[in-house]
């Protein structure tokens, strides 16, 4: 068998998110499909990520076993060929025998685009979610300071998720602020089911007053989802980075393509 990685990019609101799903068309599929024209034969790929429903991937880290070694940068070009515009290959790599997107996965970063401009740019719009001009960065960054570290985001899960073990660590959390833009910034060894989301919810909420910093804090202690705020919007999220440890990295160079989603 031969392992491959690739880096997928994706906009998401024409999908039901990334995992394949029976009654809706996932990125999963789309990208199976296009490996299977490409390849001539049924093709089954894991990602790292199961991002939601209107969610999007700048970097979505795919694995790929076929019995026959393929030139990365086929791999990369011959898929594209076969896919719809708003889903690319990125990037392909060879990788050692056994690598599992998934399971092999250290750590994620996730990005979430906030704007308090009384009007965002239609090229913006479907990035970008909407708060109050008057909404306190400086507030939500006190909130942010509480987030690294191993905490139970129970109150950040959303139904339906496979979280029985509540608990994520998270690397690192901050706030970028461009103007009239504000851009969250997440890094953790996992997520749960609208995790992030629901932390951009609630951060919103510190935000505009409604709650202080203090009592964002005390919500990583265990406490019930209802006791958080809203879900933020999924146009707003992005997956933008999967990493691995040493012994998964790629043999040799990768095969990239200069298009830019």
């Amino acid at each position: 068998m031969n392992s491959y990685h690739l880096l997928v990019s994706y906009r998401g609101e024409r999908y039901a998110g990334w995992q394949r799903q029976e009654n809706a068309l996932a990125v999963q599929e789309v990208l199976e499909i296009a490996l299977e024209r490409l390849l001539g034969r049924a093709v089954r790929v894991a990602g790292a990520s199961r991002t939601d429903a209107g969610v999007h991937a700048r970097g979505q880290a795919v694995s790929l076993e076929l019995e026959a070694p393929f030139a990365p940068r086929g791999l990369v070009h011959g898929t594209n060929h076969h896919l719809p515009e708003d889903v690319r290959v990125m990037a392909a790599c060879s990788m050692p025998l056994g690598f599992h997107a998934r399971k092999h996965a250290a750590s994620k970063t996730y990005s979430f685009r906030l704007s308090r401009a009384p009007v965002i740019s239609p090229l913006d719009a479907p990035y970008t979610v909407r708060v109050p001009r008057d909404v306190d960065p400086e507030r939500m960054a006190r909130a942010t300071e509480s987030l690294p570290g191993r905490h139970d985001f129970s109150a950040f899960a959303l139904a339906g998720g496979s979280h029985g073990q509540p608990f994520r660590t998270i690397q690192a959390a901050f706030w970028e602020e461009r103007g009239a833009e504000l851009v969250f910034r997440i890094t953790g060894d996992g997520f749960l089911r609208g995790m992030v989301r629901a932390l951009v919810g609630t951060l919103i909420e510190v935000g505009t007053g409604r709650r202080t910093p203090e009592v964002f804090a005390r919500l990583l202690a265990g406490a019930p989802r209802e006791a958080a705020g809203p879900t933020a919007p999924a146009h707003g999220l992005v997956l933008e980075e999967v990493f691995y440890p040493p012994e998964w990295q790629p043999e040799g160079g990768c095969a990239r393509t200069d298009v830019v989603l």
